[in-house]
């Protein structure tokens, strides 16, 4: 009997040593705020699907031809307009590589192209300077680095002044036009065709056939031709 007694007393006490040993197991980690609070925290594994909320958003520079709401792209075409007269005489030049050595200089005659109305509505031009013609379209063939001026004439009631500055593979084009009390200037930077299309041009041996040529570069047709973007790099 003492016997059976002791074995009985001997599993219960086993029975609470190992109940005991499961009360003890490890706990979820405790912390303790600023306000005496505690709080319990958990361990999670991100599977890289989600978005990180705690990275502030950044913004980038980029120079590709793709712009988005963040996203900056590289500078946009060289061109100027105006309605309002300059202050001093002149015209007001906003780009320029400083070529200002004279090519093909005038021989006296104003106007290099004539007209019977404006320009940008007329098909029908002639000219009292073909020589000087020819060498303005050899100059824009070969690319001579320098500055032609020259006229446009039509029954306006002023002035048509156009300034053509030979930079290498590109040209800065800049026209004038005062009629009566109004003013226009207009100033772009185009980039040059192939060397080819103005010799077809100097081919054809006609007035009409330059002018067909230097139309994009004089009125400025970006639809045509391919402006220069900034910054402005010279050679």
């Amino acid at each position: 009997m003492h016997t059976i007694a002791k074995r009985s007393n001997l599993v219960m006490l086993v029975g609470t040593l190992m109940g005991s040993g499961l009360a003890c197991g490890p706990l979820p980690a405790a912390t303790t705020t600023t306000d005496g609070t505690t709080e319990t925290s958990s361990t999670t594994t991100s599977t890289g699907t989600g978005t990180n909320t705690s990275t502030a958003p950044t913004s980038t520079t980029s120079t590709s031809d793709t712009t988005t709401s963040d996203t900056t792209t590289g500078g946009s075409c060289l061109e100027f307009e105006t309605s309002e007269r300059p202050e001093e005489e002149g015209l007001p030049v906003q780009f320029t590589c400083g070529h200002t050595t004279v090519v093909c200089p005038s021989n006296g005659v104003a106007g290099l192209f004539s007209f019977e109305g404006p320009p940008e509505s007329e098909e029908t031009v002639s000219t009292e300077d073909l020589s000087r013609v020819h060498c303005l379209i050899e100059a824009l063939r070969d690319r001579v680095i320098g500055e032609v001026s020259f006229e446009l004439s039509w029954p306006v009631l002023g002035s048509d002044r156009v300034t053509l500055e030979i930079a290498g593979e590109f040209v800065i084009s800049r026209r004038e036009v005062v009629e009566d009390f109004n003013y226009e200037y207009a100033e772009a930077a185009l980039w040059l065709e192939s060397g080819k299309v103005f010799a077809l041009c100097r081919g054809q041996n006609t007035a009409s056939a330059a002018w067909g040529c230097l139309r994009p570069y004089i009125l400025v047709d970006t639809q045509q031709l391919k402006c220069v973007a900034g910054p402005l790099v010279c050679e």
